[in-house]
This record gives structure tokens, sequence and C-alpha cells, in this order.
């Protein structure tokens, strides 16, 4: 049923990304703090990007894709944990969500570091990687 309503994305443990919540006044705001999702080359915009310290955590942060594919974020807990696990999930176009065999082979690649040491990361989901919820009713 929550892939109905849009494809929240948790990538186990081992992978950071996203945080929960919804988007405050702040998201719109740029700041020197972001991520860049990109599919396949592509960015992607209009995806929710939520930072947890573990996989079943709290979300420490959180912010939407712009049309560039960039979630700046503003919120940062002091001190950071050692990596985020990042949850994603996407808010427009009927929605999708990763394949979990992609999930177990990249989960490291997804890992993102404190943006305390790299305020600039890229998060590249590699060709095939995601799949269309729009045809599940």
């Amino acid at each position: 049923m929550t892939k109905h309503y849009g494809a929240l994305l948790l990538a186990g443990a081992a992978v950071a990304v996203i945080g929960c919540d919804g988007t405050s006044s702040k998201t719109a705001a740029k700041s020197t703090t972001f991520v860049t999702l990109a599919y396949d080359g592509t960015p992607l915009a209009n995806v929710q990007v939520r930072l947890k310290q573990s996989a079943d955590g709290i979300t420490l942060d959180q912010s939407v894709t712009n049309e560039h594919g960039v979630a700046h974020f503003h919120a940062l807990p002091s001190p950071e944990p050692e990596s985020y696990v990042v949850a994603m999930e996407s808010i427009s176009d009927g929605g999708w969500m990763l394949k979990a065999s992609v999930v177990d082979k990249f989960c490291d690649s997804l890992r993102l570091k404190p943006f305390s040491e790299t305020p600039q990361q890229t998060i590249e989901l590699p060709r095939r990687a995601v799949h269309s919820l729009s045809s599940i009713h």
C-alpha cells in the first residue's frame, strides 16, 4: 500500500541517503551543503531525500531535489554521524523505487560521508536501478 503513495526507499544500514518529514521553507533556500541525485546521467527532480544515522533511525535532515537534481540541507546534526543512511521517495510522476537487487550491489557507493568533510556529494543511480510504480494500482 505504501507503493501507491510514493516509493519509499530505505537502502539498508550500509546505505546512506535521505530523511523524512515535510518540506520546510528553509528547504527551498540554497545552501553550500547538498547532494546531487542523478539516474543514468539525468538529474532527478522532485525526490525527497532523507538523511538518517541508521536505516530504522529518525530523520536527521531532509530536502527535495530541484530541477537540477540538487537537494540542499540546512539542519544537519552536530556532531555528524560517521556516515548517513539515505532514504529516497519520488514525490511526482506516479513514483518509482529502487530495485532490491541493485541496492544490494551498490550499498557502498550510496553511502554519504559527513557533509562537514564533503559539503557537495553526488549519488548516481545506474541504468535499470529503478522501476516505475505508475503501472501499479
